[in-house]
C-alpha cells in the first residue's frame, strides 16, 4: 500500500511539472507542445515507478 501511495504522490508532483513544461513550450511553439508534453508525461510515469520502488524497498540488515 505504501508503494502505491508514494507512486501517486510522485506522479502528481511530476505531472504538475510536465504541465508547466508543456505550457512554457506552447508559448514558443504550439505544434511542439503536444509531443513534448506527451514525452514528459510518459517519462514521469516511468521514473516515478522506479523511484517509488527504490524508496519503499525493504532495508537490508
Amino acid at each position: 500500500m505504501q508503494l502505491l501511495a508514494v507512486y501517486v504522490v510522485l506522479v502528481v508532483v511530476g505531472e504538475f511539472g510536465t504541465y508547466l513544461i508543456g505550457r512554457s513550450v506552447e508559448h514558443w511553439s504550439e505544434t511542439a507542445s503536444l509531443p513534448v508534453f506527451l514525452a514528459c508525461f510518459f517519462l514521469v510515469l516511468w521514473i516515478a515507478w522506479i523511484l517509488a520502488v527504490r524508496l519503499t524497498a525493504p532495508k537490508s540488515a
